[in-house]
């Protein structure tokens, strides 16, 4: 008998019925997703006539690949932040051919016309070392195959799922709030906590008090590579660790503008 009865939606739908994309073969790579805002498609030969106008996207303050350094890093984050969304959502991830290496098309958002550079998949690209995004890829999608709460044959009930805001078990479901967090029970890494701000603006989040037990950041899409993702081979990785050890000591963690989080419980004992 199973730990945690799954829950059924009307329709008898399961989370994998639903496939689960940011972007796709129409529309902007994830790349051009955070780099445009409008859409380059006059080597279509159709005057940036067509395509869709409606893109859903941010520059994240300056058009185009040529940009300032803060702009190019704010980018990266937020591609991390898109791809750890899509690899901790129930249902089955699908992951445009290119992202994970950042493929470009230079803001064209409707290239069925091309066969060339745009269109192909770029091996010399996905070969660079300052790849690091293929890296922060690789490590969610095993994080996500390792994780049994991650592809549930039924929807989390509240016996497994708990929402948070920036303090525990107060979730702010308005239209202006910029936060959510969440922890799922998990049979392989026992407890995850996860925690999304879309904000401008930097938070220090209270954790779930667990008696006995201690968070400790996997990932934090805010750092660096490779400080993105804290496995053990990272060097100089308990000194990265430590920096936050006051505020988890306290309880607590610092989350920067438009970041996401991932942590996991570990002994006190072990901390």
């Amino acid at each position: 008998m199973p730990l945690w009865k799954p829950k059924s939606i009307p329709g008898g739908r399961k989370p994998w019925n639903s496939i689960n994309f940011v972007c796709a073969h129409d529309g902007f790579t994830l790349a051009d997703l955070v780099t445009y805002n409008n859409k380059h498609n006059l080597a279509n030969g159709e005057d940036n006539k067509d395509g869709e106008n409606h893109n859903n996207s941010w520059n994240c303050g300056e058009e185009g690949e040529f940009a300032s350094i803060f702009v190019k890093k704010l980018r990266k984050r937020q591609m991390r932040n898109f791809f750890l969304c899509l690899m901790v959502s129930q249902g089955v991830p699908m992951i445009y051919m290119g992202d994970e290496y950042g493929h470009t098309k230079g803001g064209n958002n409707n290239t069925y016309c091309h066969d060339n550079y745009i269109n192909y998949f770029r091996w010399d690209k996905k070969d660079e070392s300052s790849s690091d995004f293929l890296r922060f890829c690789g490590l969610m999608t095993k994080f996500r195959h390792e994780c049994e709460s991650l592809g549930l044959d039924g929807f989390p009930t509240a016996e497994r799922l708990q929402w948070h805001g920036h303090t525990p078990r107060t979730p702010d479901w308005s239209e202006a709030s910029r936060f959510v967090a969440f922890t799922l029970v998990d049979k392989v890494k026992g407890e995850v906590y996860i925690a999304f701000n879309a904000s401008h603006l930097p938070v220090t989040i209270t954790l779930p008090e667990r008696p006995g037990y201690r968070w400790q950041p996997l990932v934090d899409t805010g750092k660096p590579a490779p400080f993105d993702f804290l496995t053990d081979d990272v060097p100089e990785r308990e000194t990265a660790a430590k920096q936050y050890s006051h505020f988890l000591d306290a309880n607590q963690y610092p989350m920067l503008s438009y970041s996401s989080i991932i942590l996991l419980l570990s002994s006190a004992d072990d901390a």
